[in-house]
């Protein structure tokens, strides 16, 4: 097997789970997760890297793969095998950005401590101040200098570019493109999700239903762009509009707006329901002609806007 697989994957955080997620992503990939704040990005993305065990309680289950590494079978070259840029602070704050190379690096095969150095110098890191000292985008650039230091197969990236500066946005887009080129798998949660639709070749949304993260969608941007139209109208042509086609609206005093879809996402948190979503194109001609010569594409922000409320 190549590339990377997930199946059923479910997490018990206590008042929330993330229940039964499954996808598989392609070597030369880039897979996007996208969904509302405490949807359950963080927590899938965590219990990819294995920060969350998928066996601290009763409902926790799945299994994990990385081309023929299994997560717990074979887990040291499992999680040697990914790389890695979080939110969150993983080195020490008094230590500075080369001896982390020099700390961490020979966990990692392959790591190397000359390109990890050239890098943050090319990432413009000031390498004489500590972590403590580094700003929370200079910090996200030491993380991307030593997740670019070995040769992973996997890399995970869980909302990186919000404290990126928009010139150092450009680059890392450019080190995503790069590494799928690479036939590297590449997952990359971000709520920018405009940008998103640059770079990703697939989408992974993550819904929400009280306190059940579950998955809403799994495909190509294509695939789900193509399952909608957006439609402008007053409210006399919005009375023609048939109701089944609806999935959501937003309305003003002289003009309306509606997400018009063959498929609704507001799905269950269970695997049935999950496995009865099927990609159906939106038929145009279900409309009124009056109508059609109104509609256009949604962009990803659209559909997600229309659908969470």
């Amino acid at each position: 097997m190549t590339g990377f697989r997930c199946e059923h994957l479910t997490k018990n955080l206590g008042e929330y789970q993330l229940k039964d997620v499954s996808f598989m992503l392609e070597p030369g990939l880039v897979l996007g997760v996208i969904g509302i704040n405490g949807s359950g990005k963080t927590t899938l993305l965590r219990s990819i890297l294995g920060s969350y065990r998928l066996d601290q309680s009763p409902e926790d289950g799945g299994e994990l793969w990385l081309e023929d590494k299994h997560y717990r079978k074979n887990v040291k070259t499992y999680r040697q095998s990914i790389a890695y840029v979080l939110q969150s602070d993983l080195y020490s704050e008094f230590m500075y950005p080369v001896q982390i190379g020099e700390q961490y690096g020979h966990f990692y095969p392959g790591f190397d401590q000359n390109r990890y150095k050239e890098l943050l110098e090319k990432y413009e890191v000031p390498v004489k101040k500590m972590i403590t000292e580094l700003s929370k985008g200079q910090i996200l650039r030491v993380q991307l200098a030593f997740a670019l230091s070995y040769p992973a197969r996997l890399y995970v990236f869980d909302e990186p570019v919000g404290n990126m500066d928009v010139e150092f946005r450009d680059t890392f887009y450019d080190v995503v493109r790069e590494l799928a080129a690479n036939d590297c798998c590449v997952i990359l949660s971000s709520h920018l999700v405009t940008e998103l639709e640059h770079v990703a070749d697939k989408i992974l949304w993550i819904g929400k239903e009280k306190e059940v993260g579950f998955l809403r969608f799994f495909g190509s941007l294509d695939e789900l762009r193509g399952n909608y139209r957006l439609l402008s109208v007053d409210e006399e042509m919005a009375k023609k509009i048939p109701q089944e086609l609806i999935c959501g609206k937003r309305l003003r005093e002289n003009h309306k707006e509606y997400l018009l879809g063959t498929r609704k996402l507001n799905v269950g948190a269970t695997r049935e329901a999950q496995e009865n979503q099927q990609t159906i194109p939106f038929d145009e001609m279900a409309l009124p002609a009056e109508l059609r010569e109104n509609l256009r594409y949604p962009d990803l922000q659209e559909i997600m806007y229309y659908v969470e409320r």
